[in-house]
């Protein structure tokens, strides 16, 4: 009977972490990300994303620490063969979603505004704030619902020249209900002129 082989124990080393495909350390790394399994870890925090947002992650932790363009990630991650994909603005809905999942493993999704994103490691109290400050992670009733109000208020800043960008920071509402709403509203204003 041939004897059976023993294997050395690796013991546990201090900031490094476990290749999820070789099963090796691999010490000064900040993150691992996963293709596989669409999987994200940084120290012990592991999270999972759907395919979609894990291939917009992906992108971002490639261009990690540098800016990545929204007509860059929207190239990389959405466009089709044939040249073809969705919306521009799938690249909002996408970082919308995966915001709170990233704050998870100290990743934050910062805005660069007029350019696109960029990941900035966080600490676990800011990580805490954006997961917070997330709508998907929103207690009921306290999400602000639109009114009649708003519409009037809308109105007055459509009258004002205002693009729909603007708007939505004044009057603190999502971009895509504040733009639903203006494309409702701006026949009525074109038809009072």
């Amino acid at each position: 009977m041939q004897a059976e082989k023993s294997f050395p124990e690796i013991p546990a080393k201090r900031n490094a972490l476990i290749c999820p495909c070789c099963l090796q350390f691999v010490e000064d790394v900040r993150f691992l990300v996963d293709p596989n399994t669409c999987q994200i870890t940084n120290g012990d925090k592991t999270i999972k994303l759907s395919r979609q947002q894990f291939n917009l992650a992906k992108y971002l932790t490639d261009c990690f620490p540098r800016m990545a363009t929204k007509e860059a990630i929207y190239d990389a991650v959405f466009m089709g063969e044939n040249g073809e994909g969705p919306d521009i603005k799938i690249v909002d809905v996408i970082v919308c979603k995966i915001r709170p999942a990233m704050a998870d493993v100290g990743l934050v999704v910062e805005t660069v505004w007029g350019k696109g994103y960029k990941l900035v490691e966080a600490d676990a109290s800011e990580a805490l704030l954006i997961k917070e400050a997330s709508i998907r992670n929103r207690a009921a009733g306290t999400t602000r619902r639109w009114s009649d109000d708003l519409d009037n208020e809308l109105l007055g800043l459509m009258r004002r020249k205002m693009k729909v960008a603007q708007c939505a920071s004044i009057l603190k509402m999502p971009y895509m209900a504040v733009e639903r709403h203006y494309k409702k509203l701006k026949p009525l204003l074109e038809s009072a002129a």
